[in-house]
């Protein structure tokens, strides 16, 4: 089994260590996983220090089954950094985009020739784009959508599948469109299905940040996120989903 949507790194005062993470999932039975860094969301971040993050965790879990996605945020255009580049030093297998926790605007030229230049990487080699959805204006399903139509080879991973209505319009317009499972409620998840998109949904956890909003304790112990992600498995089970 895959889990679409996994995390490790520094979310508020939480730092989730990679290998605590990667390996509760891996004893959970998931073999498989796409996995960003939450570091990326610390202001001013610099991605020097999400790239050695990165690299150690490659170091002990092969990127062919534990897959880590270049988080990009608008930063990293002022740091210059590639596409071409990042792909060539680290084995990323696709991206992660954030339109609420980092404000893509698509009226800022050097803004939209960056998530150009991501799409088309992600078109000419069919790799998935992980991106975040949410109720406000910056986070909906149709925020990105005119590159969904231009770069129709990309593999669109809309996460949470927020809100639902605007979801199912996208699912409709594009063939390569999914979403992942992440935080779905059994209702929202009976609508998708009986709309006719079974098929286009992945599972995904957002693992551990399921923890992180579960627990009074934000420290936490291996068997605590080992009970988390098992919750979270039998919690997607349990709406007769996988």
């Amino acid at each position: 089994m895959t889990d679409y949507h996994i995390h490790f790194g520094q979310f508020y005062e939480c730092y989730y260590h990679a290998a605590d993470v990667l390996n509760t999932i891996l004893e959970a039975g998931v073999d498989k996983c796409y996995y960003s860094s939450t570091s990326s969301c610390i202001e001013n971040i610099w991605y020097s220090r999400v790239e050695r993050e990165i690299e150690d965790v490659v170091k002990d879990f092969s990127p062919d089954e534990m897959q880590p996605l270049l988080w990009y945020v608008p930063d990293y255009i002022h740091q210059e950094l590639g596409v071409e580049k990042a792909f060539a030093a680290l084995p990323y297998k696709g991206f992660k985009l954030h339109s609420g926790a980092h404000h893509w605007d698509l009226k800022n030229t050097r803004q939209l020739d960056c998530l150009h230049s991501l799409f088309d990487f992600s078109d000419r080699f069919s790799l998935p784009v992980l991106i975040h959805t949410g109720e406000n204006e910056l986070e909906k399903p149709n925020y990105f959508e005119r590159l969904f139509a231009e770069y129709q080879n990309a593999d669109i991973i809309l996460a949470h599948c927020r809100p639902v209505a605007d979801t199912i319009r996208m699912f409709e317009k594009y063939p390569r469109v999914k979403g992942d499972t992440s935080f779905v409620s059994q209702e929202s998840l009976a609508t998708l299905t009986n709309s006719g998109f079974a098929s286009r949904l992945l599972f995904g956890t957002d693992f551990p940040i399921t923890h992180y909003f579960n627990s009074e304790n934000k420290a936490y112990s291996l068997e605590e996120l080992q009970k988390q992600y098992n919750r979270d498995i039998q919690q997607t089970k349990d709406k007769k989903w996988i």
